[in-house]
């Protein structure tokens, strides 16, 4: 069976779904253009997932928020079982309020409040080449996590969850973050992949989407990323 995933460009994403490293027999890949959005629940209804790669919020402007309409749209089509797939990075949500529209809004599917707007620096053995490259060898268990043993997340961010989410990936105890007012300062274990599940729908939060690049050296080819990634669409598809 094929699954179709939406990806969604409408909202100033900067990620792409890496469409060409998966099995062209077990998904089809289809976009919201720029300029087709907005987003609403008849784009969505034949979709399996919708997938939302490292929006990059402004200050001013409504093009890259999520209007109420767009939210009920994704609440509908989570709600009767679609899966939200959504990644950021660096940055998080730039610290653009909720009442604006920012991912934010999205907190009672993906269980996420706060998307911290900087960069998180690992410690000791905990990553690799540079600290914004963070190496995961100990993750929760899940279907989501079977069989994967590394995983690299490079430029990432952290959360601030609701209590209706589960973390399948922590910081270290080392873990430091670099603030976008260049304040550096101790974190220590703060959650960077999340799975919710909404009504009959499911939810998963990265906060890197670096890890999704195919010519990036800590990439897709890292680790065991492109497992990951596959295990994800698994579980929001309901075959894990």
């Amino acid at each position: 069976m094929s699954y179709r995933i939406i990806v969604d460009l409408s909202h100033n994403e900067k990620i792409e779904f890496p469409e060409d490293a998966l099995d062209e027999d077990d998904y089809t890949v289809d976009f919201i253009d720029k300029n087709e959005g907005p987003i609403t629940f008849e784009l969505l209804e034949d979709a399996d997932v919708l997938f939302l790669g490292n929006i990059q919020h402004t200050a001013k402007g409504k093009e890259d928020k999520f209007s109420p309409d767009e939210l009920s749209a994704i609440k509908r089509f989570v709600g009767e079982g679609g899966g939200l797939f959504l990644t950021t990075g660096s940055g998080g949500d730039l610290d653009i309020p909720m009442k604006l529209g920012s991912i934010r809004v999205l907190y009672k599917i993906t269980g996420v409040r706060r998307f911290w707007n900087g960069t998180i620096l690992e410690g000791g053995t905990n990553f690799l080449v540079n600290r914004e490259n963070l190496l995961i060898t100990d993750l929760f268990s899940h279907p989501i996590t079977s069989g994967i043993t590394e995983l690299v997340f490079p430029n990432c961010t952290f959360f601030t969850l609701t209590e209706d989410v589960d973390d399948l990936i922590n910081t270290s105890e080392k873990a430091e973050f670099i603030y976008s007012s260049n304040e550096r300062g101790g974190i220590g274990p703060v959650p960077i992949c999340v799975v919710s599940k909404f009504f009959n729908g499911r939810s998963v939060c990265l906060g890197s989407s670096d890890l999704l690049l195919e010519d990036n050296d800590f990439g897709l080819d890292a680790g065991d990323n492109l497992m990951f990634i596959e295990n994800i669409l698994k579980w929001l598809t309901f075959e894990i």
